[in-house]
């Protein structure tokens, strides 16, 4: 089951975007690039005290009342470019043990709903090259690669 996330799934959030950072504090990059400790406690707390702007998507599949998938992002305003607005992901990330069970997927169409009824044209993300997984699941997806974002470290 989809739904909204709320403070009373506080834990559970903090959790799987724990995983996430873990697994990317884990890939080889550039040295400078590394998620500080307590990254995930923050980032959740900033997007719980946002929910009630209506400028954050932050939603989760749940079997029965285990978070095992989410999706947060929030609407970027574009006034230089037609499309005005834009949902940009900061987050998607499934619980290890229960990836390729489709859920993701559903929230991707709930996602795409969302944007629908707020009358945003364009939903974007960044993935971490190193993050194979990622890239190879959003090559899949209804994606399409859009940018290419450069990366130099200053030594």
């Amino acid at each position: 089951m989809i739904r909204d996330l709320t403070e009373s799934d506080r834990n559970q959030t903090i959790e799987l975007v724990n995983q996430f950072y873990r697994k990317v504090n884990e890939l080889e990059l550039d040295g400078v690039f590394r998620i500080r400790p307590r990254a995930a406690t923050k980032f959740t707390d900033i997007y719980f005290k946002l929910i009630g702007t209506g400028k954050v998507y932050m939603r989760g599949f749940f079997e029965d009342q285990e978070l095992v998938s989410l999706l947060i992002g929030r609407i970027e305003e574009k006034p230089h470019l037609e499309e005005e607005r834009s949902l940009f992901i900061d987050l998607a990330v499934t619980k290890l043990g229960k990836k390729k069970k489709g859920y993701m997927s559903e929230l991707l169409k709930d996602v795409d709903l969302w944007c629908k009824e707020k009358s945003i044209p364009t939903i974007e993300l960044r993935a971490i090259l190193q993050n194979k997984e990622a890239v190879e699941f959003w090559d899949k997806s209804s994606f399409e690669r859009f940018y290419i974002r450069y990366r130099k470290r200053v030594e």
